[in-house]
């Protein structure tokens, strides 16, 4: 992977976006997916793939003890992975799915990382508060911008060595559609829309409800209708779908708080 320390460097800084520095969403999967896909050259495939993993897992939020999976860590490796094995023969919807498959353990693992670096910073604030105690009071400064410097480090690492396992695996990737004849590729390929229409429902469940069902009905009819004639691509009219149905949805709520 020739651009594995841009990427690893790019998925650093990102990182501190989650919980250090900001937190101005730009460690989102819709932001980095296509963010690394276009200094890969590929920012379709990024967009593709952030809006999904964005789908998935949008209900998973960092409620009391409950830390997520690392969504950051997960789009981007992902997308260069992705970006890595696409230009073959295969569907860039299975190519998607396995690279998919592949960075999800090691955004577990990232995560892990996360949650044994939090417990490990206690200690630095330990140390802040004797010494201030002692009248030290620049420590919290220092203390601040060397767990700065630490979570860089750690998203450095973590990316790097992420992308660095991925790549090994693109043998398996090979090997299994060699000696299945093909029929590894075709179940990646049909599990990308599978994965796609979990992730819109996800996103349906946390928003409409029993009143406004009734207008995502008659956007997704409407927008098959047009598939009919104009012939459109399916992830394109799921997205379609989505924005008019939540439009109608949220138009609707705010008619129903304006009259109550």
């Amino acid at each position: 992977m020739s651009h594995w320390f841009l990427i690893s460097t790019l998925l650093a800084f990102l990182s501190l976006d989650v919980a250090a520095v900001g937190q101005f969403m730009v460690c989102r999967p819709i932001v980095v997916g296509p963010l690394v896909g276009w200094f890969l050259g590929h920012p379709d495939i990024g967009l593709e793939m952030g809006a999904l993993i964005e789908l998935i897992w949008i209900g998973d939020l960092p409620v009391g003890a409950h830390l997520p999976m690392d969504l950051m860590m997960l789009s981007g490796v992902s997308v260069a992975f992705a970006c890595e094995l696409l230009g073959t023969k295969y569907p860039n919807e299975a190519v998607m799915t396995y690279a998919l498959g592949m960075t999800i353990p090691l955004a577990a693992l990232s995560t892990e990382v996360d949650i044994f670096i939090s417990k490990f910073n206690v200690r630095w604030v330990h140390l802040a508060q004797r010494m201030a105690l002692s009248g030290h009071f620049r420590t919290f400064a220092w203390i601040n911008w060397f767990v700065l410097l630490e979570l860089l480090i750690k998203g450095f690492v973590v990316a790097a060595v992420s992308l660095t396992l991925v790549h090994f695996t693109s043998g398996l990737f090979f090997l299994f559609t060699t000696i299945l004849n093909g029929k590894v590729i075709e179940g990646l390929y049909y599990a990308h829309w599978l994965l796609l229409a979990l992730g819109c429902s996800a996103v349906i469940d946390l928003l409409v409800e029993k009143k406004t069902a009734v207008y995502l009905i008659l956007s997704i009819v409407t927008i098959m209708g047009l598939a009919i004639f104009y012939h459109m691509q399916g992830v394109y009219l799921v997205s379609i779908a989505l924005c008019v149905g939540f439009a109608l949805a949220l138009f609707y709520m705010g008619k129903g708080e304006k009259n109550g």
